[in-house]
Formats: C-alpha cells, structure tokens, sequence
C-alpha cells in the first residue's frame, strides 16, 4: 500500500490547457502515440509502444459500462471514445478489471438534461465505482459487495474558462488482487458534455508502471466546447 501511495503521489493528475494539439505535441518527448478529439477538444498520449483496443472490442465493453455507470445511458450518448492498453492484442474486457498491465481509456458523453440539471463533482466521483462515502453506503445497502476500497488521492478541478471536475487515484479489490484507478472526470462550461480519462491496473502493476501512467495522465488536456 505504501508503494502504491508514493505512486499514486507522483502520477497525481494535473490537467494542461494548451492552444492546440501541435502545442501540446511540441512540448512533448518522443515515443508516444496522440489521441484527440478535435471536435470536442480532449487529448491525451500514450507509449508508442502500448496498442489500441479494437474499436468493435470497446464499443462492446462501454454497452456494459452504460448499463452501471450513474452517467450510464440514461445520461446521454458517446461520442467519442478510444481505449489502449500496454499489452498486444488488448481487449476491453480489461477496461474495469484487474488488468495485469495497465490499460487506459477515454470518452466523450454529450450529456441529457436531467444529468445536466444535478452532476455535481460527488456524482464525478462515483461515477464507474462507488467512492464517496454516501455511494459506497448506498452500494451496500442495494447489496454490492464491494472489497478492499482505499481512497489514495483526490482533488478538485476548476479553470478559469468553466472546465471543472474532479480527479482521484482509488483502489479496490477484485478476486483477491488490489486494483488501482486513476480516474479524471471533466465537464464544460455549459455542462453539455462529460470526459472521462481512466488509466487501471493491478496495484503491482501501477507502481511498476507509474512513470507511464503519470505521462499518459498529465498529458490529458481538455479545453471544452
């Protein structure tokens, strides 16, 4: 646990406004791949070396995440989503299991009003898991079992162009294994649309990988629209 505490302390999210993509990407060191959405204005970077989750893989993993998150289908749309993992061949069926290696994963939801009328920055924070205190009592009272839950870092997110959020590094246990999530959740000004960036994986495999975790999370850059 300690180990992953000092992890988590040097991987702890910072998120960039930058200009543009070719800004971000002329800051940068070699050696990883970009992802953007251009059209909703969220980017992020991963080692060139780690592969990217069949799209037909994912779009099946987010039916299921839509299913159980709070900003589940009822919240609105994807629209943009794209997942990567350090290991060959990924599969999303890693997305929110103990994944030996880590894999990352990133959405765009075009939010409803009735998710736009009431997200606040607790609803951020229990949105995949359970990890405020109320959620996690309200998890287990609708009978979840949920084991080992360790809250690790949390912040609060706000820029001075409307961006705000939350992001947190929380662990829970899966099948006797700790499993680490590094997780930032963002909304516009306007409250249109929902950003997700979630980078999991064991603990082991956290502290292994935290260099490239906390490349891939501050590289995370979300200029609304």
């Amino acid at each position: 646990m300690r180990q992953l505490r000092r992890a988590a302390i040097a991987a702890a999210v910072v998120v960039a406004l930058v200009p543009a993509l070719a800004a971000l990407a002329g800051c940068a060191a070699p050696g990883y791949t970009y992802a953007a959405d251009s059209q909703d204005h969220a980017f992020f970077k991963v080692p060139a070396s780690w592969y990217q989750v069949p799209a037909e893989s994912l779009a099946a993993a987010q039916e299921e995440l839509l299913r159980e998150a709070p900003a589940g289908a009822s919240g609105g749309a994807i629209i943009w989503s794209r997942a990567y993992s350090a290991a060959p061949d990924p599969a999303a069926v890693d997305l929110l299991t103990s994944a030996p290696v880590p894999i990352v994963y990133a959405s765009v939801q075009q939010l409803r009003d009735a998710l736009r009328a009431t997200l606040s920055f607790s609803e951020m924070r229990d949105l995949l898991f359970p990890v405020t205190t109320a959620g996690r009592e309200e998890a287990t009272a609708e009978g979840a079992k949920f084991k080992g839950f360790d809250l690790i870092n949390a912040s609060t997110i706000t820029t001075g162009d409307g961006i705000r959020g939350i992001s947190e590094i929380y662990e829970y246990t899966f099948n006797g294994v700790p499993d680490a999530f590094d997780q930032t959740v963002l909304t516009n000004a306007a409250t249109t649309k929902l950003y997700l960036l979630l980078v999991q994986c064991s603990q082991s495999c956290f502290a292994k990988y935290v260099t490239q975790i906390k490349a891939v999370v501050e590289s995370y850059t979300v200029r609304g629209s």
